[in-house]
């Protein structure tokens, strides 16, 4: 029996789409997130095999051969893999501060932040007029939370992105999770929390502009002012894989930069990429 060189394409193709794909890496998307996308798997006929135990663990299973698709990622300074590995931006691990939507303040500076938040500042800034703020708020003191360090990445991305040193002072209000500081800064004493994003639907609350120093601009946290580096508190999910395996896996490449993917980033707290810089990525794809 002989076969046509289109059957066989359609033949083999079948088998690429069919076969195994081991996705290893970061240990923080959280239980929705792994649930999320074994269903997306199950409704795409994909046969993902999904292993989030951590970053480090995820590039060793990807550079032994054992896995094909990695999300993770990097501390500051740490080698990136070489070819070739390519290493693309996916997504964005932030933190944004967040205060009652009647204070009268816009922005805060890593400089105010750390007189706050550090425990090697010297506590100059203890009520809201000493930001300068002024009317009702002016004498209401400056009442600090953030979530610990079993709420995720947010306690650790703070502490050694915006402090001068990482260790908080005592006046700072721990708590468990997003929904306790939350609630704290909703009471009628208010207050100022560092959180991984504001959830939707607080219409009680505002982020801050953030800006390194004071003569810095301060942005806010946008996709697109995080994707560009402009808002300075970020850590970038990356997805790394080999380049000859870019073909078999641009179906799950293609989904995890597509609109369609948007909640499923949203819902682990972190922010996708802006719809053009998505746009451009996918396309680039095609040509690897």
């Amino acid at each position: 029996m002989r076969f046509t060189p289109l059957f066989l394409t359609v033949f083999f193709s079948a088998i690429v789409a069919q076969a195994e794909i081991r996705v290893v890496g970061s240990d923080l998307f959280g239980k929705d997130f792994t649930t999320a996308l074994a269903a997306y798997s199950k409704r795409n006929d994909l046969d993902l095999k999904l292993k989030l135990e951590g970053s480090r663990t995820g590039l060793g299973e990807l550079q032994a051969g054992r896995a094909e698709l990695g999300l993770v990622v990097f501390s500051p300074g740490e080698k990136r893999p070489e070819a070739p590995f390519v290493i693309l931006p996916v997504a964005y691990h932030t933190v944004v501060v967040v205060v009652p939507a009647t204070l009268p303040l816009t922005q805060i500076t890593f400089t105010q932040l750390n007189t706050i938040y550090g425990d090697d500042a010297q506590s100059g800034l203890k009520r809201w007029m000493d930001m300068g703020v002024t009317g009702e708020w002016a004498a209401r003191n400056i009442l600090p939370n953030i979530p610990g360090p079993g709420g995720g990445i947010t306690y650790d991305l703070f502490r050694y992105t915006a402090l001068k040193a990482p260790e908080l002072k005592p006046t700072v209000g721990v708590q468990a999770g997003l929904a306790e500081s939350l609630s704290r800064i909703r009471g009628e004493e208010g207050g100022m929390a560092i959180l991984p994003v504001l959830p939707a639907n607080q219409p009680r609350l505002k982020t801050l502009l953030v800006g390194r120093g004071s003569q810095d601009v301060a942005f806010g946290p946008t996709p697109e002012n995080i994707h560009s580096g402009d808002y300075p508190i970020r850590l970038p999910v990356y997805v790394v894989f080999r380049k000859d395996d870019a073909k078999r896996l641009q179906t799950t490449l293609r989904y995890l930069l597509s609109e369609d993917a948007v909640a499923l980033w949203e819902n682990a707290q972190l922010v996708p990429l802006p719809i053009q810089a998505r746009n451009q990525m996918i396309f680039d794809l095609e040509v690897l």
